[in-house]
């Protein structure tokens, strides 16, 4: 005897059962299947002693993603998890700067500031 199991099949045939279906999926917590909400930082990069802008320093979030600064210094980090990250800040001859306590929510772009890195002597 031969089982042929066919939910989906059903499923187009009764349209109350695939409103029901739609209106379950419709209701599921993204979350809960691998979906993470995410936000963004941005800010600017300058050198310490000549409050110039360093261009093609690089910004990232605890190694997860990261971006290069523009010829005005400034950065937009994207898809940064919510919650409370630390930034790094690295460029050649530069020492490495973290700025820790930046808080990301979704939605709401979060300001890391003016950071200033201190040449390497």
């Amino acid at each position: 005897m031969t089982t042929n199991y066919r939910p989906l099949a059903r499923l187009r045939r009764s349209p109350a059962l695939l409103a029901i279906a739609l209106l379950l999926a419709g209701c599921v917590n993204p979350n809960a299947i691998g979906v993470q909400q995410t936000g963004s930082i941005y800010g600017r990069v300058i050198d310490s002693t000549t409050q110039q802008p360093i261009f093609g320093a690089i910004v990232s979030v605890n190694s997860l993603t990261s971006v290069k600064t523009d010829t005005t210094g400034s950065f937009n980090l994207p898809r940064v998890p919510i919650g409370t990250q630390t930034l790094t800040v690295y460029a050649n001859g530069y020492q490495t700067q973290t700025v820790p306590g930046i808080s990301v929510i979704q939605g709401v772009p979060s300001d890391a500031g003016l950071i200033s890195l201190q040449p390497v002597t």
